[in-house]
């Protein structure tokens, strides 16, 4: 799954715009804890490509306790974007970039969480998820967002058994936004290689989502980054 992201380096994030062509990318607040039903940047195309806020979280009617009930989706499983009346639409005509520098999760022995690791490009300092988007049922003028998830690599497994959707070109981002036919879609659906991501082990900081500051990705090891070999 994906539940938070960083968004901190501003440089970082304008260099991956540019390899679109994309010319500008307002200076942030650096944002070292986003959490969903937060905001995030995304990259839209229409007539050409923009920046768009979305509230991270698609608003669904879902089944709960006592009937149905709505609940803000941050993650869609690769499994359901086609069979899922709620995503098939979305996946058709509404897919998204998200910019980010990197995201965090959570690594658990029997339950319990007991590591918290943050995921970064190994050869650049931000990338794109895939993400789709629908407007809310509640408010015409607000845009949602949730990020498409995949199996877990070799590598992520170690942590967790999912992982967003990275793409790692600007051609693989552009093929999202641009392409129409499912199986050109379902080709860039795919866990990243073993070698696409470095893993740093964090604090438990970063664990409270109201926390933030450069402190949520300050290394607990003596070795600032390290990449996860899979036995």
């Amino acid at each position: 799954m994906c539940g938070r992201v960083n968004v901190s380096d501003n440089d970082g994030v304008r260099l991956l715009l540019e390899s679109l062509g994309m010319k500008t990318w307002p200076t942030r607040d650096p944002r070292f804890n986003i959490a969903p039903t937060q905001t995030l940047d995304v990259v839209m195309l229409d007539a050409q490509l923009s920046l768009q806020p979305m509230s991270w979280g698609v608003s669904m009617l879902l089944p709960g306790k006592n009937g149905m009930v709505t609940r803000r989706v941050q993650n869609a499983r690769d499994d359901k974007l086609w069979s899922s009346r709620l995503w098939k639409p979305l996946m058709e005509s509404q897919r998204v970039l998200v910019p980010i520098n990197g995201f965090y999760e959570w690594k658990r022995q029997d339950k319990k969480l007991v590591s918290a690791y943050y995921m970064t490009p190994a050869q650049a300092s931000a990338m794109f998820l895939a993400g789709i988007y629908k407007r809310s049922t509640t408010e015409a003028d607000k845009l949602e967002v949730s990020v498409v998830t995949i199996s877990a690599n070799d590598a992520m497994s170690m942590v967790h058994d999912r992982m967003p959707v990275l793409l790692l070109s600007a051609n693989e981002a552009m093929a999202w936004l641009q392409e129409g036919d499912r199986q050109s879609l379902d080709a860039l659906i795919k866990p990243a290689s073993n070698d696409a991501l470095t893993f740093t082990e964090v604090s438990n900081y970063v664990n409270k989502s109201t926390n933030e500051g450069a402190e949520c990705i300050q290394p607990v090891s003596s070795e600032p980054e390290f990449q996860l070999t899979p036995k």
